[in-house]
């Protein structure tokens, strides 16, 4: 088992133990400090447990362990609406490309100081 398997699991068990249901959310800053990771692989861990069918939840607040199926619910609505977002901006990156000029003036400055 690799080391950020290993990792999840202990994010998983921790979570599981001491932040199980929304009141008990623990924070990305939390998480980020008891397992010494920064937040990007706080994130890739619950996603990997996501998808291994662990019931990892988060809000605004933070990150907990299911207690319900309705706090499923919530956090599937949540990242359906996050990727509705995604996918529009996305379609309006795309669109862009089509509707501006192809030659769009840029101007910089350079500042330079002596001494």
């Amino acid at each position: 088992m690799t080391n950020t398997q290993n990792k999840a699991i202990e994010l998983c068990e921790y979570l599981k133990k001491n932040h199980a249901g929304r009141e008990n959310a623990a924070s990305s800053k939390t998480l980020e400090a008891a397992f010494d990771m920064d937040g990007r692989a706080v994130r890739r861990c619950i996603n990997a447990l996501r998808q291994k069918w662990f019931p990892i939840c988060s809000d605004t607040v933070g990150y907990y362990y299911a207690a319900s199926q309705q706090e499923i619910n919530e956090t599937i609505s949540r990242l359906n609406s996050l990727i509705t977002k995604i996918s529009n901006a996305k379609t309006g990156l795309l669109t862009a490309h089509y509707k501006t000029p192809s030659h769009i003036p840029i101007s910089i400055e350079i500042k330079l100081s002596i001494g």
